[in-house]
């Protein structure tokens, strides 16, 4: 059911008042800002919360957090009242922005509608259809019916905040409003600036930043403009204040002026000394002799602006090019290339300087570019040629154009205490002199470039002497190399053209990896079949295997051949006897893998060494060795270790005993300011809010925060029948319980309901904290049930 509003409004509520049916079971109520072309849901109905995640989604169960939240309501849905019932829809209530609707844009958008849809789902009945009498008369269903008495729809027109009512009515449509509009905004909703207040763009005002439409700025000679974005973006429109901001383009200027704000004077006009801009005879036009003058003249003085062919400021004589005042005619000859500047040609062919040619020197010479300049690439002649070598370094001399290669003769005047070493060879790149006469592009040999040949191009190096980079085309990342010749080379590969293999690859030009093994490999190279070398006691082209007569990789110890004297008695497998236990029968007794049977305290291969936390390795001590028995307290970090030959413990500093040392301060990490405590006391400095000798304690009023906020105590707890927890409160029994006591669990009480209430949907984890006295482990079982299931 769709019921159009005839223009668009901010909807504030909608009321509904039913007939002689039961209010609908599960419905929507829609908006359209389109006239009905489209639809988006405003609210959703359903009788319960199943049917709301069911029709609608899980997101329509979320509480309303944005102010264009939709979601279902069940409070409208029930079967009673069976007639007359109401549902009231407020689209403003309990939304963030409820108090500062002016303000919030989105709570605009979301009230905003030009029609109002009903889609009505499924009736709300007495489920008539799912009895028996269903199969006899299919007709139940056909009379079900919606029956609504009353919709009341309020709310305001969009003024876009530049009204206060909307009592006017359109004179072409009498059910239409129109906005009293102020801040000179024209239009039904008030949704642009009036002619002649375009100044800046429109926009909608709100309370804490109000926008008012201003008039343009056109000095009084004109009354019409319009909006310009691009003549806003680059502040070309001077406002009423004076400041370049907006975009008003003046209309049809009068007073022969134009310009954004008719501020300048038109063609043939300009504007007299000390005249201000809003006088109406601002423009005076200009007294020009249209034979000298453009028609145009100066601001302020309103000199004449001369033709081209006349010199300023009196055009009282022939520019430069031209000649034969007052018809001053153009020159025959270009003036820039001719010797002595004449202008008429002579016999046909004007005298032309060197670096130009044509009839009437109006090009460029062969070897020059950059017509009129016409500029030459080398232009220092060697003859007698002196240089003053004061400096260390490079004297570049150029020579003539049009050159290949010069001969140069060299004569150096040096003092008798100068030590002088030249290098004379010269070289040239170019092909004989000859560039391009519009760019000055010269003609380059194979691996030059640059604009006079004076550098290398991509793939070649070593200016002046340009070589190819030769890059391997398998072995390098690009074709171009760096100044010194050194080519980009994959992982793999390696040399200056990347044409080689790097040190643990093989085989070029696939250039495989090596893989010798750490251990055994002698570095990570391997020869040209991918043999690594091995150290002695290793084999295998890889080097990861023992060599024979070797075992245990990847140490590959030595097999020991035992003669007949050896005095231990196991020397098939050189066990320590004063590590193994007395009924040790032999290596050869144990099953495969195994080699020695230690001691409980002794351990190592051939069972040679004591076990952490123990010492003194002896045959006598039927254990193998002793406890360190350190003095916890007085030890480094509280470990118990020593060394295993000497029994000495890590003690802490200034004691020289063997197993005691000073108190650690044990200062808390987090609560203390620094690890250091009072020397006589222990007390540490603690940080602010916290308390006790190593500042673990929060003083009282006071707790430390923690990721599980949601505390709850067992024993405030009920049982299923709704009665108060049994709970005790023995220390002895459950050391630091919180609260008042701990809930026992017993064949008197073994559940306990505890109400947790969790403010929004997330991911939590639930800690339990419990004692058990007895050493059979216990199951509990933890039941969480939603509190509207419940109520269900």
């Amino acid at each position: 059911m769709d019921e159009p509003l005839l223009q668009e409004f901010h909807v504030a509520y909608v009321f509904i008042k039913m007939a002689n049916s039961p209010r609908p079971g599960v419905w929507v109520l829609e908006r359209s800002i389109d006239n009905g072309e489209t639809f988006q849901p405003w609210q959703f109905f359903a009788d319960s919360i199943g049917d709301c995640e069911s029709y609608f989604g899980r997101e329509s169960l979320q509480p309303i957090t944005r102010d264009d939240s939709a979601t279902c309501e069940t409070q409208y849905s029930k079967i009673v009242p069976l007639e007359g019932g109401e549902i009231v829809v407020s689209l403003l209530n309990n939304r963030p922005s409820a108090n500062d609707f002016f303000n919030s844009t989105v709570l605009q958008e979301w009230t905003r509608a030009t029609n109002v849809r009903f889609r009505l789902l499924r009736h709300k009945t007495f489920l008539g259809h799912l009895m028996s009498v269903a199969r006899q008369d299919p007709t139940v269903t056909r009379r079900y019916f919606y029956s609504i008495k009353d919709i009341s729809i309020g709310g305001r027109c969009v003024c876009n905040g530049h009204a206060d009512t909307c009592d006017i009515t359109d004179p072409d449509d009498p059910f239409k409003l129109l906005c009293r509009c102020q801040h000179h905004t024209c239009g039904a909703n008030c949704d642009r600036c009036c002619p002649g207040f375009e100044q800046k763009a429109w926009r909608i005002s709100k309370s804490y930043k109000r926008f008012i439409c201003e008039p343009c700025n056109c000095f009084g000679h004109s009354e019409e403009c319009m909006y310009d974005k691009e003549i806003d973006s680059q502040h070309l429109s001077l406002d009423i204040q004076g400041n370049y901001e907006g975009g008003g383009v003046c209309q049809n200027c009068r007073d022969n002026t134009e310009g954004v704000n008719c501020d300048r004077c038109k063609a043939g006009f300009f504007r007299p000394y000390g005249r201000h801009l809003n006088e109406t005879d601002v423009c005076q036009p200009c007294n020009c002799n249209n034979f000298y003058s453009t028609g145009s003249c100066a601001e302020g003085s309103g000199q004449c602006e001369c033709r081209p062919e006349f010199n300023p400021p009196n055009c009282d004589s022939c520019s430069f090019g031209y000649f034969d005042y007052p018809n001053c005619k153009p020159c025959e000859c270009h003036l820039n290339g001719t010797r002595g500047f004449h202008c008429e040609a002579d016999g046909g062919q004007c005298p032309c300087k060197q670096n130009y040619a044509g009839k009437f020197c109006d090009q460029c010479n062969q070897g020059f570019y950059n017509f009129p300049e016409c500029l030459g690439t080398f232009s220092i002649w060697l003859i007698n040629k002196h240089v003053n070598a004061t400096t260390k370094g490079r004297s570049l001399i150029s020579v003539s154009t049009r050159v290949a290669s010069v001969p140069v003769r060299t004569t150096m005047e040096v003092g008798p205490a100068t030590n002088v070493k030249m290098d004379t060879s010269t070289i040239l790149n170019a092909h004989s002199g000859i560039c391009d006469k519009q760019s000055g592009q010269c003609l380059c040999k194979e691996g030059y470039g640059g604009d006079r040949c004076d550098q290398c191009i991509a793939e070649y190096y070593g200016y002046p002497d340009c070589k190819s980079c030769g890059c391997s085309e398998v072995g390098s990342a690009s074709t171009v190399c760096d100044a010194s010749g050194k080519c980009p080379c994959l992982y793999n590969f390696a040399g200056r053209t990347c044409d080689q293999c790097n040190p643990g690859y093989f085989k070029y030009p696939e250039c495989l990896a090596c893989n010798c093994d750490s251990h055994g490999g002698i570095g990570i190279s391997c020869d040209t079949e991918g043999t690594c070398q091995c150290k002695n006691n290793f084999a295998g082209s890889r080097c990861d295997q023992c060599k024979e007569g070797f075992y245990n990789f990847p140490i590959c110890e030595e097999i020991i051949h035992v003669v007949i004297f050896f005095c231990s008695p196991y020397p098939e497998c050189n066990c320590d006897p004063t590590g193994v236990i007395a009924t040790f029968a032999g290596c050869g007794s144990l099953p495969p893998g195994e080699l020695c049977q230690c001691k409980e305290r002794v351990h190592g291969r051939i069972c040679d060494e004591c076990r952490p936390l123990y010492w003194n390795l002896q045959a006598y001590n039927p254990l193998g060795c002793e406890d360190c028995d350190c003095h916890l307290p007085g030890v480094v970090g509280g470990l118990g270790v020593c060394d295993t030959k000497s029994g000495q413990c890590v003690c802490k500093g200034f004691v020289k005993s063997r197993r005691v040392g000073l108190s650690d301060c044990g200062c808390d990490i987090g609560g203390s300011v620094d690890d250091v405590c009072n020397k006589e006391t222990g007390e540490c400095v603690c940080r602010p809010r916290i308390t006790g000798r190593t500042c673990k304690e929060p003083l009282q009023t006071h707790y430390y925060p923690t990721l599980y906020q949601f505390q709850y105590e067992v024993e405030d707890g009920h049982t299923p029948a709704n009665t108060p927890v049994r709970f005790a409160f023995d220390e002895s029994l459950f050391r630091g319980y919180s609260w008042k006591g701990y809930a026992v669990f017993s064949q008197l009480q073994n559940e306990v309901i505890q109400d947790v209430f969790i403010q929004k949907p997330a991911i939590y984890r639930m800690v339990l904290r419990y004692v058990n006295p007895s050493s059979e482990p216990i199951i509990g079982v933890i039941t969480i049930t939603p509190d509207f299931a419940r109520n269900m």
